[in-house]
């Protein structure tokens, strides 16, 4: 009788620790995949709208003037200033 009482209690205190443990595989998963859920979607939906308008529209609008009238005074100048030197 005393050793099938300290197996039930054994058995007891296995139950107790799986049942600590079984939380924690739930917990984990939840960190990994809840955020999963809201990080990834804010960083291919936000950024999305607001990096890609940007590469289009501010570069379209700086880069292409700055191509077209940057080099235009400093190269054409240049070309003409060194050669009369």
């Amino acid at each position: 009788m005393a050793s099938s009482a300290k197996k039930k209690a054994a058995s007891v205190k296995k139950a107790s620790a799986s049942k600590k443990v079984a939380p924690a595989k739930k917990v984990a998963p939840a960190k990994k995949v809840a955020p999963a859920k809201k990080v990834a979607p804010a960083k291919k939906v936000a950024p999305a709208k607001k990096v890609a308008p940007a590469k289009k529209a501010a570069p379209a609008k700086k880069a292409a003037p700055a191509k077209k009238a940057a080099p235009a005074k400093k190269a054409a100048p240049a070309k003409k200033a060194a050669p009369a030197k």
